[in-house]
């Protein structure tokens, strides 16, 4: 719907979209169709939950948009994630004191972390996820050595994003379905998606091959790096997906520009996302103790 201020009102898709991760891709899809460069005001008044799909998709687009200026219909369910504005690096060290507030609660604020490497900035975004992580274990009672397993995908996917995405941030969201007995956390990046740190390398290796994005995501889940530094290792893509399929049992969901990995599956998306975006879906039932999250690191 368009008024004189090219507004596009945000409906909730399906009535179990907030479990299928099916019906969330479909109305990021349609979004991405929708809302274009000449859209200036979002109207959230239908959107009453936002998983973390879709909570980083809408935080990032907004933050980051030149042209939307004016978000409506806000409730107070996306009033307590901190959307549109986030939990930041600009929050100081309240981090902690902010996030206890959320113990009682099965989800966090969304969060926007830097990806400077400098210092200082590597210091206060390692600080930040660490509250975010120890929140995550304490919220979904995690065992030992499930949040050790959780801890080190998270780190690889992050770590990714800082240097990889070629961007100034990455945001993160995490839901918790007691009922439903699993949790989900999401990732993103407006950045240059895998594609273009492919296009971008410079070194030894030829990835000339690495023409579309279904091919750098294929290259980058056999481990093709772009890395400078360590050839053994590669995107983080691959180590976090083995963890935590065959490892946790859980989903792994990738998509950039085109490119949509669920699981083992890759396929064409039918639109672009520009830069990255990644859903864990971990079970929280019937916790393996033989896990060792190592025995799934190659």
């Amino acid at each position: 719907m368009s008024t004189e201020q090219n507004q596009e009102n945000i409906f909730s898709p399906r009535f179990d979209w907030n479990f299928r991760i099916g019906n969330q891709l479909i109305h990021l899809r349609e979004s991405l169709d929708k809302i274009n460069n000449d859209i200036e005001a979002l109207d959230f008044g239908e959107m009453k939950f936002m998983p973390p799909l879709l909570a980083v998709h809408y935080a990032s687009l907004i933050l980051e948009s030149k042209t939307i200026t004016n978000i409506s219909g806000r409730n107070s369910y996306l009033e307590r994630i901190k959307f549109p504005q986030c939990l930041s690096s600009e929050n100081n060290n309240e981090w902690g004191q902010i996030l206890g507030t959320y113990s009682s609660k099965t989800y966090l604020p969304i969060i926007k972390f830097s990806t400077s490497s400098l210092e200082e900035g590597s210091s206060i975004r390692e600080a930040l996820l660490n509250h975010v992580f120890g929140s995550i274990r304490s919220i979904a009672s995690l065992p030992t050595n499930y949040y050790s397993a959780i801890a080190y995908l998270l780190s690889e996917l992050t770590n990714n994003i800082v240097e990889h995405s070629r961007h100034d941030f990455g945001y993160l969201s995490f839901q918790y379905y007691r009922d439903n007995q699993f949790m989900d956390i999401c990732l993103a990046d407006r950045g240059i998606g895998v594609l273009g740190s492919y296009q971008n390398y410079v070194g030894s290796r030829d990835f000339s091959h690495v023409t579309d994005h279904l091919t750098a995501v294929d290259s980058a889940v056999k481990g093709q790096s772009t890395k400078q530094i360590s050839e053994s290792r590669g995107y983080g893509i691959a180590t976090s997906r083995t963890i935590l399929t065959k490892g946790i049992g859980g989903t792994f969901v990738y998509l950039t520009g085109n490119a949509l990995l669920i699981n083992e599956d890759l396929s064409n998306f039918g639109t672009e996302f520009k830069g990255s975006i990644v859903l864990i879906r971990i079970p929280i039932a019937n916790f393996n103790p033989q896990l060792n999250w190592i025995d799934f690191v190659e």
